[in-house]
């Protein structure tokens, strides 16, 4: 137990972390000793220390700052293994064997302390923050003022362990603090089915919803630290993946069974899904009206005209304009979302001043200054996501009205090579010279590596759009065919925030050459009419055209494996995702074959203190049976 959760810090340096008015942990943290245990050791006890509602708030901060600490990881978890990215700098041999499918446990990327040190923040704030009140230890800490951070807590947490899950699957669950060194290494906590684990976090963030804020007083806090809105988010995701663990649960060697102790039939485990699904909708729907709600509100204040097209915009995207050829064009929208932050499309995000706390994954992962020029970091984008520029709407990647294009891959007219940085977070502004062909030119600013101050996107609207149309599509097709969900919303969703991204398209004639058939009014098309429509994507399913449009919209974020991984657990086989989805090589989709394959090695380190058969004997982790074969010998 010892390796699950890296120390938090001396009790004397937790004293002195200061809270920047931004919400953000400016203080130090540091680890004791090699072998990091659980929480702080020293002298100064619980009673010391949770004296006033100040000791609540800093550990709260602390719990967050954690996060804004674990990028790379989910980077490395979520993004590295799919076909958003190729390796760089070849010389990182632990990232090229990953990509090839040979995850080795004695890689450091596998080592999830410094997630379960932010549960355990999170734990002792929910244990301490109850005990404050229960004991009435600080008069002026209310139980008005401790439900909302409750609310933060739990949600937080629950974060955390939506993260293990999508890339270990099988996890310790634990959701009481450990203060000391001798309840850490006595410890012995075996891992907890994923769905187990999402089911439990689910039942905890739906108990604390209605205690959820839903304003600290400034923009930068609302985007900064959870609310209701993005607490809703957080259960839309929630229910989808859980959605997925279900189908088919019992087949992929994950049986589930019902109140009375009986496995779960395959019409259960369909059933069970599609009202899962339907929860994701309803949660994700309710904050798309929200935020509907909210940009009406403000259209209101500025006085504008009930007939503008900015009224009639289906979800409340930042507009970019198309003013013709040979007109400089500025990306609103990317500024907005990933130049400036807190955008209002952005629902929760994690928050960096560039001083004290600095987002150098992107940096160091994928473009940066490190020598005083930009450069390639360790990875680049995928060649096949950018290869496509001639046309205007591929199945893959960025067509040639893409502003994607421009903003989250660095285009250099002209440049004798095919490598593209992915820039998304660096670049701060993006000028394109011509809508209609972004490869004619385009100017960029950037972030440094000493200032960089761009926050990271848990959840912005184009992630709940998607979630949204996921469970549509899913909800409304085969095998679940549900008939009070209609995939058009579906396509009009991935319709929406395609036509964002690509102004030029937006009012040509049908002669153009640039005339899309997608952008022509849904209406109640036969099945025939929308493969026509969506021919591009070769079918009528609406879930091929959510997923071509997430890679596109979430490049670079984190996201696109725990995607790949998400269909296969739907479909409770790897081969056809991997394929025709992510067109993985033979060697690769051979070494994929399982759904334990899709997910994380536990590191070795792990193992050595709380593994079955190594150690002392007396510990509970099982290595994930695809990797155990790589374990090295102890």
């Amino acid at each position: 137990m010892r390796h699950i959760i890296q120390d938090i810090m001396k009790r004397n340096i937790l004293n002195k972390i200061l809270i920047a008015s931004s919400a953000l942990l400016v203080g130090g943290l540091s680890s004791c000793e090699d072998y990091l245990t659980l929480y702080p050791t020293d002298s100064i006890t619980k009673e010391d220390f949770w004296n006033t509602s100040n000791d609540v708030d800093n550990v709260r901060a602390a719990a967050y700052y954690q996060l804004t600490q674990n990028v790379t990881s989910i980077i490395e978890w979520g993004e590295v293994r799919s076909d958003n990215l190729a390796l760089n700098d070849m010389k990182q041999t632990r990232y090229r064997y990953m990509q090839d499918a040979v995850l080795q446990p004695n890689e450091g990327m596998f080592n999830w302390a410094a997630m379960y040190k932010g549960i355990n923040l999170c734990n002792e704030v929910l244990d301490n923050g109850q005990r404050m009140i229960d004991q009435g230890i600080d008069p002026s800490f209310t139980n008005s003022d401790w439900l909302p951070i409750k609310a933060e807590m739990v949600s937080l947490r629950a974060l955390y362990y939506f993260y293990l899950v999508r890339a270990f699957r099988n996890v310790p669950y634990v959701t009481h603090s450990v203060d000391t060194d001798e309840a850490a290494m006595a410890a012995r906590i075996n891992a907890t089915e994923g769905s187990v684990v999402l089911d439990s976090v689910i039942n905890q963030v739906e108990g604390v919803l209605n205690d959820a804020s839903t304003n600290y007083g400034s923009t930068l806090l609302n985007k900064g630290r959870w609310t209701k809105r993005s607490v809703r988010t957080l259960l839309a995701d929630l229910y989808l993946w859980r959605a997925a663990m279900v189908k088919g649960s019992a087949k992929k060697g994950f049986p589930l069974t019902n109140a009375e102790g009986a496995q779960l039939s395959e019409d259960e485990e369909k059933a069970l899904a599609s009202k899962l699904l339907q929860k994701s909708v309803e949660y994700s729907s309710a904050v798309i009206a929200d935020l509907k709600r909210e940009y009406i509100e403000a259209l209101d204040r500025l006085g504008v005209s009930k007939d503008d097209r900015l009224r009639k915009q289906q979800f409340p995207l930042n507009q970019n304009d198309y003013l013709g050829s040979n007109f400089l064009t500025e990306d609103r929208r990317y500024e907005n979302v990933f130049g400036d932050g807190s955008s209002k499309e952005i629902i929760f995000e994690l928050l960096y001043d560039g001083s004290n706390i600095k987002n150098s994954a992107l940096n160091n992962l994928f473009y940066g200054d490190p020598n005083g020029a930009f450069t390639a970091g360790t990875f680049v984008a995928n060649p096949q996501l950018f290869g496509v520029v001639g046309k205007v709407d591929p199945k893959k990647g960025y067509g040639k009205t893409d502003f994607r294009f421009l903003s989250y891959g660095r285009y250099t007219p002209r440049s004798t090579t095919s490598q593209t940085p992915v820039i998304k977070g660096v670049a701060t502004s993006v000028l394109v010279f011509d809508a209609a062909d972004v490869t004619r030119a385009v100017s960029y600013s950037f972030r440094s590596n000493g200032s960089n101050n761009a926050s990271w996107p848990i959840y912005r609207l184009a992630d709940v759009m998607m979630i949204n149309a996921e469970a549509i599509a899913r909800l409304s097709t085969a095998p679940l065919s549900n008939p009070n969900f209609s995939k058009l919303d579906a396509f009009r969703a991935c319709d929406a925030l395609f036509r964002v991204n690509n102004p030029a398209l937006d009012s040509v004639n049908t002669a153009s050459t640039l005339y899309l058939k997608r952008f022509k009014e849904l209406g109640n098309e036969t099945a025939a009419e929308l493969s026509d429509r969506y021919a591009t994507y070769g079918v009528d399913d609406p879930l091929n055209l959510v997923y071509c449009e997430r890679q596109r919209e979430f490049l670079g974020e984190g996201k696109r494996w725990f995607d790949l991984v998400r269909e296969c657990e739907y479909r409770g086989a790897t081969k056809e995702v991997l394929s025709d989805w992510m067109g993985a090589t033979t060697n690769v989709r051979n070494r994929l074959r399982s759904i334990w394959s899709l997910y994380n090695p536990i590191y070795s380190e792990e193992l050595k203190v709380n593994g079955v058969g190594y150690g002392n004997g007396d510990g509970k982790l099982v290595q994930n049976p695809v990797w155990e074969k790589y374990m090295p010998k102890m």
